[in-house]
C-alpha cells in the first residue's frame, strides 16, 4: 500500500515538473533563438571586425547563457516545488530526483544548444557574402583577423 501510494506521488511529481519544464522551456527557447538570430543579423553591420569572427563569438555566448539558463531553471523549479524537494528529502529519494532533473535539463539544453547552431548553420551564407565584403572593404584589419 505505501509503495503503491509512493509510486503514484512521484508519478504526479513528474508530471507537474514535466509540465512545468516543457512551458518555460519553450518560453525560453523561443526568445534565445531570436535574440541569437539578431545578434547574427548585426554580424554583417560593424566595420570594426570580421562577421564570421563576430558571429563564432556570438555563438559561443550564446552556448554560454544557455548554460546558465539550465541552472536558472534548475532553481526555479527546485523553488517552485520546494515543497516536494522538501518531501523528496524526507522520503531519502532527493538525489534520485536532482539527477532526474539534471538529466531532463540537460536533455533539452542540450537541443537548445543544437538548434543555435542551426540558426548560425541557416545563416552561413548571409554572414560570409557579408565577411567577403568587409574583407574587401578593410584589407588591413582582414590581415589582422585571419579565419583559421
Amino acid at each position: 500500500m505505501a509503495y503503491a501510494k509512493g509510486r503514484e506521488v512521484s508519478r504526479a511529481q513528474i508530471a507537474a515538473v514535466e509540465t512545468y519544464i516543457d512551458e518555460r522551456y519553450g518560453q525560453m527557447r523561443s526568445a534565445y533563438l531570436d535574440v541569437l538570430q539578431k545578434q547574427l543579423d548585426s554580424c554583417g553591420t560593424q566595420d570594426d571586425h570580421s562577421p564570421i569572427m563576430l558571429a563564432r563569438i556570438e555563438y559561443s555566448l550564446y552556448l554560454d547563457h544557455v548554460k546558465e539558463a539550465q541552472a536558472k531553471l534548475n532553481d526555479e523549479v527546485k523553488a517552485v516545488f520546494s515543497e516536494w524537494v522538501a518531501l523528496n528529502r524526507e522520503m531519502d529519494v532527493e538525489e534520485l530526483t536532482d539527477q532526474w532533473l539534471d538529466q531532463t535539463l540537460t536533455d533539452k539544453f542540450a537541443d537548445l544548444s543544437i538548434d543555435g547552431l542551426t540558426v548560425l548553420n541557416s545563416n552561413a551564407d548571409i554572414i560570409k557574402t557579408a565577411d567577403d565584403k568587409w574583407r574587401k572593404k578593410f584589407p588591413e584589419r582582414a590581415a589582422a583577423q585571419l579565419l583559421e
